[in-house]
């Protein structure tokens, strides 16, 4: 029973350090991985039946991957957020340094996203300038005209 207790505790922590870790990752590759470690730590715990909460852990584990993969990667990242800026026209807002712009982007249904841009050419506030590239964390944009 000794064996039970401290391998059912060992399984739970881990699925906390998974989860944990998970908060700091990108993707959703390490969540129902740690969720699953934790149910199936918890039922070892209790019960010490190995193969149930080994059963356990690869029903919960693929049950979080189906709801990930069907659900939850319909959310946007930053990625496609980006892939979508490109091209688009925005107005310049502010001045940040020499070479560094706040440009606001018009978004559907009303809503406006403020970027920090990158420009070779000197903008001033107000001119209209469209997404060329990304560099770094910031998107290149070309001045098109004035507002």
């Amino acid at each position: 029973m000794k064996v039970a207790l401290s391998l059912g505790i060992l399984f739970f922590v881990i699925g906390i350090v998974l989860t944990l870790f998970e908060l700091f990752s990108p993707t959703f590759y390490f969540f129902p991985v740690g969720v699953a470690f934790m149910v199936s730590g918890l039922l070892y715990y209790f019960t010490g039946n190995f193969l149930l909460s080994l059963l356990l852990f690869f029903l919960v584990a693929l049950f979080g991957y189906y709801i990930s993969f069907r659900y939850l990667r319909r959310v946007k990242g930053l990625n496609e957020v980006v892939e979508e800026l490109k091209s688009q026209e925005g107005v310049v807002v502010g001045k940040i340094d020499q070479f560094t712009y706040k440009v606001r982007f018009p978004l559907g249904a009303g809503g406006e996203e403020v970027w920090n841009a990158y420009s070779e050419g000197e903008l001033s506030y107000g001119d209209k300038v469209k997404v060329v590239g990304i560099k770094g964390n910031k998107l290149l944009v070309k001045k098109v005209g004035n507002a």
